[in-house]
């Protein structure tokens, strides 16, 4: 006579197996596919109204959790959310950092704008920090506000400092015009920063030479 408990653990067996070499059954949520990936494209950089005269590094700002990350932030009094279906194509600081060095680019003269990351040696560093860089509800202004600060290379001595803003209106409510607002103003604030940059670097002479006239 077979052993009722052998039946059993047979039967369990044959309802298990096909869960474990069929397919697993996850209990995982969906990843969330969003509608629409905002950028900063290089060809809406503003050209600078002075020539870069000396090279710079330009590092991505520092920001906040609630603007670092690919997220749009939504702000409404002390609460931040974020903006839903709509991205950023990148991190924010990093297409920031980009925005101003596509504006620096255009400028023209004998100085070159670099990402901090490639090591390159320049004459002065560009740190930055996020101030603001979001939306409001509804159809409220997108504001973008930085905090600027241009430092000597060798001397790590601070050469001008300061702050700036921008901010855009939406066409409507819908997420995808609000990230369209957002993407306007932090431009505005990329090319004010490339052109303060532009107008305060000056050239730096080489060792025993007489630094030209500013």
């Amino acid at each position: 006579m077979i052993n009722s408990s052998r039946i059993l653990a047979r039967i369990l067996a044959a309802l298990v197996l096909p869960l474990a070499f069929g397919g697993c059954l996850s209990v995982l949520p969906e990843p969330e596919i969003p509608l629409a990936l905002i950028s900063l494209p290089a060809e809406r950089a503003a050209t600078p109204s002075s020539p870069l005269r000396a090279d710079v590094a330009v590092y991505p700002p520092d920001a906040s959790r609630a603007y670092s990350g690919l997220d749009i932030a939504v702000r409404a009094d002390q609460e931040v959310v974020y903006l839903a279906n709509v991205r950023w194509v990148d991190t924010a600081p990093r297409l920031l950092q980009g925005a101003v060095v596509d504006a620096l680019a255009r400028a023209g003269g004998d100085g070159r704008a670099a990402p901090a990351q490639l090591g390159a040696r320049v004459d002065y560093d560009v740190r930055w920090r996020v101030i603001d860089l979001s939306t409001g509800k509804e159809t409220a202004p997108a504001n973008a506000i930085v905090e600027v600060s241009i430092l000597d290379a060798a001397t790590r001595r601070m050469i001008a400092q300061d702050t700036f803003k921008a901010s855009d209106t939406p066409t409507s409510k819908d997420p995808r015009a609000r990230a369209a607002a957002m993407a306007k103003a932090a431009q505005s604030v990329s090319d004010q920063v490339a052109e303060f940059v532009a107008k305060t670097v000056t050239p730096k002479a080489a060792p025993g030479a007489v630094a030209p006239p500013t």
